[in-house]
């Protein structure tokens, strides 16, 4: 999967970098394994940082977004959001279609 990181409006170091690029190796990729991208935003806005993740999937299109004071926090809240929206994604597809309806033979004795 590629990961693209920006940062808007201040510069964040490779330690950083590092930290975000694991949170999204970690946690999202055992999650779905189908993942085509992933594309990190980190912006800065007066004392909070917003953290948005952008996703993309055969198919669809997911994005979160979070904001928090500290930037390691933002980023955990997003991931942790992104998971649950591909965890739904993926049980989605598992399900049945309609698991109450039977399957009725039809005769032509009739």
């Amino acid at each position: 999967m590629k990961v693209t990181i920006v940062a808007r409006h201040f510069d964040i170091s490779e330690k950083t970098r590092e930290y975000i690029q694991t949170e999204i190796d970690h946690r999202l990729e055992p999650v779905y394994d189908r993942i085509v991208n992933c594309k990190m935003i980190v912006d800065k806005s007066k004392n909070d940082y917003i953290a948005e993740v952008i996703l993309n999937v055969p198919g669809e299109t997911f994005m979160a977004k979070e904001t928090s004071e500290d930037l390691s926090k933002s980023v955990d809240f997003v991931v942790k959001k992104m998971r649950k929206q591909l965890q739904k994604h993926r049980n989605k597809w598992k399900r049945p279609i309609n698991p109450d309806k039977q399957f009725v033979e039809s005769s032509d004795e009739e």
